[in-house]
């Protein structure tokens, strides 16, 4: 993990958020400092972490990371208050369509392959 890029991407989503360096910190339960650090990619982001960033801009990791490979902007409509967008419903779309596209014994291997992944 790109520990520059993912800084570069929290303090977007913050910035997008008009979220304080201090106040997000707190919400989070770190000091700005080590924020500073994260946000500059000089600090390591655990995966507890980041799952409590990501609750605070209402995405989930997954969507996170996407951003991340794809280098995907979160684009905020005008209008919209300042919240970060949640491109859940987006993904949805997209995956539907793709998978509409895929045969039946792709369809059983992609099947197996996000099995594990699957929450019951």
């Amino acid at each position: 993990m790109n520990f520059l890029q993912v800084g570069r991407l929290i303090r977007k989503l913050r910035k997008e958020n008009n979220i304080t360096m201090v106040d997000f910190a707190k919400r989070i339960n770190i000091s700005q400092p080590s924020l500073s650090r994260i946000e500059s990619g000089n600090q390591e982001v655990t995966f507890t972490l980041l799952e409590k960033i990501c609750n605070e801009f209402e995405i989930s990791m997954s969507v996170f990371f996407q951003c991340l490979e794809e280098k995907k902007e979160m684009q905020i409509p005008e209008g919209y208050e300042g919240k970060s967008i949640d491109i859940e419903q987006e993904l949805d779309k997209e995956l539907t369509k793709m998978l509409s596209t895929l045969s039946k014994e792709q369809k059983k291997g992609l099947y197996v392959l996000l099995l594990p992944y699957v929450k019951d």
